[in-house]
C-alpha cells in the first residue's frame, strides 16, 4: 500500500498564516519540504487550528493482526493518514518515555524498530513553533534477542531483552545472552542505544533510576526461564559497569515497576523493594499478603498455580503501585511498607486482565476478563464508581496477549482495542463514559500512543 500524505491542506494554511510545518527529515513528499523560510513573521504569530490540533491531541500507531502493516491514525482527523506496508512482525508496541518516538518490538526476528511521529514543537523563547509532518521511521533499529518488558519510569525507560535458551532453559546451556538498553528520546534522537550483555538468557526485566538501572540474574535456577536475583549497573556514556549486588532473592521473578526512589519486582514468595539513597540501592522483601499466599490460581485451559503478583501499573503522581495476583489488584506502597488487596467487585471469578491509572493519576481502570472496565477512585480509597461494558462479547483468554488499556497523556482518553468488532473503544474516566469507538477496516492486534507531551 502506498503511503498517503493527508497534511497537505494543513501545510498549505499554516505556511499561509506564517507558521513553519514539516516533519523533522527524511520524508519526499514536497509539503513535507516546506521550511521556516516561508513568509515567518518573527513578531506576529498565527496559530494554525489542524496543526494545533493534531499537537494537542497525537496519534496511534496501530498494526494489522493479519499483516505486515502498520498504520497511522490522526486523533484530531478521525482518520487513518499513513500506511507502513513493510512494518514487520509486530509482537508489541510501545511509547517513549517522553511520547515522541512509538517503538515495535518484533521478538520473531528479533528487532526493536522506532517511528518518529512527525509531530514537535520548539521552544523560540517568546512563542513556540509547530510542526505537524508525516511519521517516519528511523534508521536506529536493536538486533537483540526476544526484545520483552518495557517499563517506563519518568523520562526513561528500560527495554528487556530475554536472550534465547535451550528448552528448559538450563542456566549452563543459553543460546543467547539476555541484555538491557536503557532507552531516552534524546538517545534515540541520537541513533544510539548502548546495550549491557547479561550472564545468561532469563525472562526478566530492568528499571531505570537515573544514572543507574536495576535489573535482573538467573544464578540459582535451572530449567525456568525467569530470574532470581537483582543487580544493578551504572550507565558510563556508551556503557555500563556493574554497580552493585542487592541480597534479597526473588524466586521466579516476573514484573517490575518505579515510583520515585523505589522499584519493586515481583517474586513467588512476594515483593521485592529496592530503595535508591544517592548512588547506593538497599532491599528488602514485601511478605505477600494472606490474599495472595497460600491460594492457588486458576486460568482457563491451563493447571492451577500458587497466586503471586505478576505486573505493575505505575503513575508519576503516586509514590505507591498497584499490582494483581491471579488478576486481583493490590496496593503496594515501598515506603509505608503496605501490601494490600483491592477490593474491585463482588464477583469473585473476574479477573482483572489489563489495569492503568489514566493521565492525572486519579483514576485506575481495571479491564476484567469479560470485556469490562472498572473504574476506581484513587482518592476515595479505590472506591468503584462506574463499570462499563466495553467488549460486549467477553474476552477469551486470561492469559498474556490480551486487550491492554493504552493511556493518551494529552486528554481524558483511554483506548483498548476490540479485535473482534475491528474496533477502538475509547473511555473517558472522569466523566466515566463510553465515547463513539475508532471503527478500522482492518483487524487490529496492537495499539499505542505517540506525539508531544503537554508540558505540566
Amino acid at each position: 500500500m502506498s503511503r498517503k500524505n493527508p497534511l497537505t491542506n494543513a501545510v498549505t494554511l499554516a505556511l499561509l498564516a506564517g507558521l513553519t510545518v514539516s516533519p523533522l527529515s527524511g520524508c519526499g513528499s514536497s509539503e513535507d519540504r516546506a521550511n521556516a523560510t516561508s513568509g515567518h513573521d518573527h513578531h506576529h504569530h498565527h496559530h494554525d487550528p489542524e496543526v494545533a490540533a493534531e499537537i494537542a491531541q497525537g496519534r496511534l500507531l496501530i498494526a494489522d493482526q493479519d499483516s505486515d502493516t502498520a498504520y497511522v491514525y490522526s486523533l484530531a482527523q478521525n482518520k487513518i493518514i499513513q500506511t507502513f506496508a513493510n512494518a514487520g512482525h509486530i509482537d508489541a508496541l510501545q511509547t517513549s518515555p517522553q511520547g515522541k518516538y512509538a517503538l515495535s518490538l518484533d521478538r520473531k526476528n528479533n528487532q526493536v524498530n522506532f517511528y518518529h511521529s512527525g509531530l514537535r514543537v520548539e521552544d523560540h523563547g517568546d512563542h513556540d513553533h509547530a510542526y505537524a509532518g508525516d511519521v517516519r521511521k528511523v534508521l536506529l533499529q536493536l538486533n537483540y534477542a526476544t526484545p520483552n518488558h518495557y517499563q517506563t519510569h519518568g523520562t526513561q525507560a528500560g527495554l528487556f531483552f530475554d536472550g534465547k535458551g535451550e528448552q528448559g532453559n538450563p542456566v549452563d546451556q543459553f543460546k543467547q545472552q539476555a541484555g538491557f538498553v536503557l532507552v531516552t528520546d534524546e538517545d534515540i534522537d541520537a541513533g544510539k542505544l548502548p546495550y549491557q550483555k547479561l550472564n545468561s538468557n532469563m525472562h526478566g526485566t530492568a528499571e531505570a533510576q537515573g544514572e543507574y538501572v536495576i535489573t535482573t540474574a538467573r544464578l540459582n535456577t535451572v530449567g525456568s526461564p525467569l530470574a532470581d536475583s537483582l543487580v544493578v549497573y551504572h550507565q558510563h556514556h556508551d556503557h555500563y559497569h556493574k554497580h552493585q549486588d542487592l541480597t534479597t532473592a526473588c524466586p521466579s521473578l516476573h514484573g517490575s515497576g518505579s515510583a520515585g526512589d523505589y522499584s519493586v519486582f515481583a517474586c513467588s514468595d512476594g515483593v521485592v523493594s529496592v530503595h535508591k539513597v544517592g548512588d547506593e540501592f538497599s532491599s528488602e522483601k514485601l511478605p505477600n499478603p494472606m490474599s495472595i499466599a497460600n491460594t492457588l490460581c486458576q486460568r482457563p485451559n491451563r493447571p492451577a498455580s500458587p497466586s503471586r503478583i505478576g505486573s505493575f501499573a505505575t503513575s508519576p503522581h503516586h509514590e505507591f503501585l498497584v499490582g494483581t495476583a491471579c488478576g486481583q489488584p493490590h496496593l503496594i506502597n515501598p515506603t509505608t511498607k503496605a501490601f494490600t488487596s483491592i477490593t474491585w467487585t463482588t464477583d469473585k471469578n473476574r479477573k482483572v486482565l489489563s489495569y492503568e491509572f489514566d493521565r492525572s493519576g486519579n483514576y485506575l481502570l481495571l479491564l476484567d476478563d469479560l470485556g469490562k472496565v472498572t473504574i476506581l477512585d484513587v482518592a476515595q480509597n479505590f472506591k468503584p464508581i462506574k463499570t462499563l461494558d466495553v467488549i460486549t462479547d467477553g474476552v477469551a483468554d486470561g492469559g498474556h496477549g490480551g486487550p491492554t488499556l493504552v493511556v493518551n497523556p494529552n486528554s481524558d482518553d483511554v483506548y483498548v482495542l476490540n479485535t473482534a468488532k475491528k474496533q477502538i473503544a475509547v473511555i473517558d474516566p472522569k466523566a466515566a463514559t463510553l465515547k463513539p469507538t475508532i471503527d478500522l477496516a482492518f483487524t487490529p492486534s496492537e495499539l499505542t500512543w505517540f506525539g508531544v507531551i503537554k508540558k505540566g
